[in-house]
């Protein structure tokens, strides 16, 4: 199978084409072999991003539309989310974790859930995107221990006399 260098998916600015999400992280999920841990990290973070985009960055103005294009780099799979919005101050955003901030209550956990689950994130301030990383090496580790394990159980019972 050849490896999917980028793939973008395009929706609508409404809540009810979040579903294609999935589908579209499936796909690059199967073509990479993240394991089942990764691809909930990847979604997740991936969800929230979307869902702010939709929400206040078109404001849920179905004529919007938000862009969401994924790169296999050298580093691991990135991920780019754009949308038709004015774009936001990423460095100055409240700690969700601070219950002594006025209006805790109105702040939201999205991006607190997206720096928790990616590795690499970072708003690019002239593309108005958010952009989210996800190490390779972090994603087949388990793949490697689970493979290591394998053969180890294989040697270990191919030295084994059997009884006939």
């Amino acid at each position: 199978m050849m490896m999917l260098r980028s793939k973008e998916l395009i929706i609508k600015s409404d809540l009810s084409e979040i579903h294609k999400l999935e589908e579209f992280v499936e796909q690059i999920s199967d073509v990479y072999n993240v394991n089942s841990t990764y691809y909930s990290n990847i979604l997740v973070a991936l969800n929230e991003a979307v869902t702010n985009s939709i929400v206040h960055g078109n404001k849920e103005n179905t004529e919007s539309e938000v862009r969401i294009l994924f790169e296999s780099k050298n580093k691991g799979l990135f991920f780019s989310i754009k949308d038709d919005g004015p774009g936001f101050d990423f460095n100055n955003y409240p700690d969700p974790t601070d219950i002594s901030i006025e209006n805790y209550e109105d702040i939201g956990h999205g991006l607190y859930l997206m720096k928790s689950l990616t590795d690499v994130i970072e708003y690019n301030e002239e593309e108005k995107c958010v952009e989210l990383g996800f190490k390779i090496s972090s994603i087949n580790k388990e793949l490697a221990v689970s493979r290591v394990n394998s053969l180890q159980a294989y040697f270990s019972t191919a030295n084994q006399t059997v009884k006939a």
